[in-house]
């Protein structure tokens, strides 16, 4: 798309310098801010707390969504905002205090820029080795508790390091066992073949007792599998399953088509297609899209495409892991 570039540039910038004399240092800001000189965004930004509102608190869950943080975009500094701030303060090595001040927005403003903050969870190629769970691992049977949507504590971050660490994607390793988890814990079942309510039972913690990191099924290279019987997607860089997320494509009357395919369209923003509301979808043959959505139960249930949460399509986009010309293989 060809991008238009604004005339009288000198005249936008005298009128930021008659705003600097006439407004003091609040015209400061709004002078930086209209010619976007750097930091002005970040010295326009509020301190904001557990309670805050506004286009802020907007912009504040948009960058942890980037960052593949679930959080929805409602403007609300709720528990679950506050959590996930302290989860990236712990992982950008600041104070955890779920304040966002100067320090938390300028590394907020580095991560999502493309620099060195580190994931939301570690990359299986991590070296750094994993902390210890808090607690001794229980025994394999009886004394592990049955974990669902809602439980926290110690067995909760033993069971999602478990997963994020074999491949199986579940955001934050915070303790909490929330949607991510569930949908990791709902894709290891569908693996493991055992019932797929989302639920960590006694069959689902032995499969966690012997879990290993997905197989590529096809590719020895780069690609993108999708998986019609177990229901589960694959990402495969170099021969190697990177991340395996929990799918679900389409029903016996409107079915996934098989065969091997290219990305070659992406949409960044909800694209409201014939198939219905795709998040940031990745087109790979005709209509049928990779896409974020709200709904991804343990069976088929989509028009055709293949649905990941919203929160796996974004970080599916924000590490690039779908990019144009990437192969698709559905099987």
């Amino acid at each position: 798309m060809t991008r238009y570039q604004p005339r009288h540039t000198a005249d936008v910038r005298d009128t930021g310098r008659r705003l600097l004399v006439r407004g003091g240092a609040a015209a400061t800001v709004m002078g930086a801010a209209t010619l976007g000189l750097p930091g002005a965004a970040q010295a326009a930004l509020p301190m904001l707390r557990y309670g805050s509102r506004g286009s802020a608190v907007v912009t504040l869950q948009k960058k942890l969504r980037t960052l593949g943080y679930s959080v929805s975009t409602d403007g609300i500094f709720g528990p679950n905002v506050l959590r996930n701030v302290k989860a990236f303060q712990r992982r950008a090595k600041l104070g955890v205090d779920g304040i966002v001040g100067p320090n938390t927005w300028a590394a907020l403003d580095r991560a999502t820029s493309g620099g060195s903050e580190p994931d939301p969870q570690p990359e299986p190629s991590d070296p750094k080795p994993e902390p210890s769970d808090p607690k001794p691992e229980p025994k394999p049977t009886g004394s592990r508790p049955m974990l669902r949507p809602g439980s926290r504590g110690s067995h909760v971050t033993y069971l999602q390091r478990q997963l994020s660490s074999h491949g199986f994607w579940v955001g934050s390793i915070d303790g909490s066992y929330g949607h991510l988890t569930s949908q990791a814990v709902m894709c290891l079942q569908k693996t493991y073949g055992l019932g797929r309510d989302g639920v960590c039972g006694p069959n689902t913690w032995s499969a966690v007792g012997r879990i290993s990191r997905p197989r590529a099924a096809y590719y020895s290279g780069n690609g993108i599998e999708i998986d019609l019987r177990r229901q589960v997607l694959r990402v495969v860089e170099g021969g190697r399953v990177k991340w395996a997320f929990n799918t679900s494509t389409g029903t016996s009357r409107t079915p996934t088509p098989r065969g091997t395919y290219r990305n070659f369209r992406r949409v960044n923003k909800m694209d409201y297609s014939p198939l219905g509301k795709l998040w940031r979808p990745v087109y790979f043959y005709r209509g049928y899209a990779i896409h974020g959505s709200t709904s991804i139960p343990g069976y088929p249930a989509s028009h055709g495409c293949a649905r990941v949460s919203n929160a796996a399509m974004d970080y599916i986009w924000a590490r690039n892991l779908a990019p144009i010309g990437r192969s698709v293989r559905v099987y």
